[in-house]
């Protein structure tokens, strides 16, 4: 990983780039651990109910995977990694445009560039989170948290 050395945008654009890096990580684990938790419980259910358990026993696992549905929908791991992903892509391209370029060709020009890109994906965040809260609007009802 390039070092920012006293350019104020570079190391902004080094935060930033660490911050989507780390979600993107955290999400992706999440993902699995849902999808992997969803499909051991639906097929627990299945097993449970072909094999006559307790219907306290069947309901409850399947209660659990209804659960593992509804959390998948309320936190949205899936969709958050996606977007972190692509901020975290679109910023290491900037950046590497950036740092590739030898320090005495790194002009304002460049600079600019790479504060635009920094921006890009800051509003491109911003966007896809209201439109997410926008589309978790109920028709005819308040907005969801």
């Amino acid at each position: 990983m390039p070092q920012a050395n006293e350019d104020p945008v570079l190391e902004r654009a080094l935060r930033d780039l660490a911050w989507y890096e780390r979600i993107t990580k955290r999400s992706r684990r999440w993902v699995a651990v849902t999808e992997l938790t969803a499909l051991a419980t639906g097929a627990g259910a299945v097993v449970a109910a072909g094999i006559q358990a307790p219907a306290v026993i069947t309901a409850s696992i399947a209660g659990a995977t209804v659960f593992v549905g509804g959390f998948r929908q309320v936190f949205g791991h899936a969709e958050r990694y996606v977007q972190a992903a692509e901020a975290w892509s679109r910023l290491r391209l900037a950046v590497q445009r950036y740092t590739l370029a030898p320090e005495a060709d790194r002009n304002e020009e460049n600079l600019r560039r790479l504060l635009e890109e920094i921006e890009a994906v800051a509003d491109a965040e911003v966007q896809s989170w209201v439109l997410s809260r926008r589309l978790a609007q109920p028709p005819g009802g308040q907005a969801l948290p």
